[in-house]
């Protein structure tokens, strides 16, 4: 005769699962197709919150295009400036995501 117990532990929802929950989180993220949007979403925060209020009143547009972060400016002596800070912009923004997501920063 069955047991409470091994009813309650024969059900398919009760198997345990070692995975923390964020890691799940991200795994379905990734499944359908969500990470990107995400990933652009946390970018354009940090380019607004990270570089300045100076800096994000000549930004015009940031998006994301293949792990490339495409960003437009209204001023060419700030695209000039930025360009030579691409490199740490870039690194900053993976140590802030805790992952090496950003290829490569586009000045438009």
């Amino acid at each position: 005769m069955k047991t409470l117990e091994d009813y309650h532990n024969a059900l398919p929802y009760r198997k345990t699962n070692d995975d923390k929950f964020s890691n799940i989180i991200v795994k379905m993220m990734e499944v359908y197709g969500l990470k990107d949007k995400l990933m652009e979403y946390r970018i354009k925060k940090f380019w607004a919150e990270e570089l300045g209020t100076q800096i994000n009143s000549y930004t015009k547009t940031v998006y994301v295009k293949n792990k490339k972060v495409f960003v437009q400016l209204s001023s060419s002596s700030l695209r000039n400036e930025l360009a030579y800070g691409k490199d740490k912009i870039k690194k900053m923004m993976n140590e802030s995501f805790k992952e090496d997501y950003v290829e490569d920063i586009i000045l438009l």
